[in-house]
């Protein structure tokens, strides 16, 4: 009986020792979504007319959504880490997911891993994910709002195998990725494969015009890079619609130089008229009334400033309210220093 009770407790202890074994590992395997990167964009086909449909969308600011009317599906690699922080070896043999984009579903994923992790290993897994237009098309929105920004959430399920016993392992990820400069490098190269060679007729030269006007807008070279003295509260940009306007409030808490500068482009037409205001001529501009200004550029596609402004809320404003049909693209830098 003692011999019994004595292998009893021996066969137990084993047990224990390797259910607490099994738990830890159990409890100490993750998942996660290490990075995202691009592969590849399916293009619809590309010709002067769907160019030129482009153009008059860049017209009012919308070039990236109709680019989106081209793009039949968007792949990425989903890199995933695995790791095993327990003491018992793993097998994985896939992975399934739902995979969603800025919020919005776009159907599962599955990949097929097979790889073993042995204790304190992680490893790496590449998934190609292709995203089809047809799923895509509730996000573009987003995405363009976004200036092209994809902000992946994957969801679900590793499958690991210990000891013989498949456990299920839930994940959640997010990653973003942008696609911007994909879309933007794929258009310049086609507004250069299609534009004419031939531009002796006038026809020819009209849709060469049209062309060299998209690429103007869309990659125009110039970028603003102005060296400021004092604290930047402004280094962004702007699309302003026709007949709009946009306006950046700043406050200063003491008499303060201020310094500045825009670009202003457009498919047609680069120009703006920026001021700046304090608060009570921001309610009078606002309301149609006379205002006087700090500053007023009139009409042009860009300038600086440099303007001695006392304590107290003041406004910058971008005005299209002349232009019935173009929106402006502007760049804009603004910074204050106390004297």
């Amino acid at each position: 009986m003692r011999k019994g009770a004595i292998a009893g407790i021996v066969i137990t202890l084993i047990i224990l020792i390797i259910g607490g074994l099994f738990a830890y590992s159990y409890t100490h395997i993750s998942v996660s979504l290490n990075d995202v990167k691009f592969h590849s964009i399916d293009w619809a086909s590309f010709s002067w007319s769907t160019l030129l449909n482009l153009g008059l969308s860049s017209l009012s600011g919308d070039w990236l959504g109709a680019a989106f009317s081209l793009i039949q599906g968007v792949n990425l690699n989903l890199i995933f880490g695995l790791s095993n922080n327990g003491f018992l070896p793993v097998y994985i043999p896939d992975l399934s997911y739902d995979i969603l984009v800025n919020g919005i579903s776009m159907g599962k994923g599955h990949s097929d891993v097979n790889v073993t992790i042995n204790p304190g290993q992680t490893k790496e897994i590449i998934s190609f994910q292709n995203i089809r237009k047809s799923s895509l098309a509730p996000a573009i929105g987003s995405i363009v709002d976004a200036n092209g920004v994809m902000k992946l959430k994957v969801k679900g399920t590793a499958y690991f195998q210990l000891l013989g016993i498949s456990i299920p392992i839930p994940f959640e990820s997010t990653k973003q990725i942008s696609i911007y400069d994909e879309i933007k490098n794929k258009i310049s190269s086609e507004i250069q494969k299609n534009k004419p060679l031939n531009t002796i007729n006038t026809a020819s030269k009209s849709i060469s015009n049209v062309i060299d006007s998209i690429a103007k807008e869309l990659f125009s070279a110039d970028d603003l890079n102005l060296s400021l003295s004092g604290q930047t509260f402004v280094d962004s940009t702007y699309k302003v619609k026709p007949g709009s306007y946009y306006y950046i409030p700043f406050t200063l808490s003491c008499t303060a130089t201020v310094q500045g500068g825009f670009i202003a482009s457009a498919a047609l037409g680069d120009n703006i008229m920026v001021y700046i205001v304090n608060d009570n001529d921001f309610r009078k501009y606002e309301n149609g009334q006379e205002f006087s200004v700090y500053y007023q550029s009139g009409k042009v596609e860009s300038d600086v400033f440099n303007k001695v402004l006392s304590s107290g809320k003041y406004y910058i404003i971008m005005s299209n309210t002349y232009s019935d049909f173009s929106t402006k693209t502007v760049q804009l830098q603004a910074a204050a220093a106390c004297q």
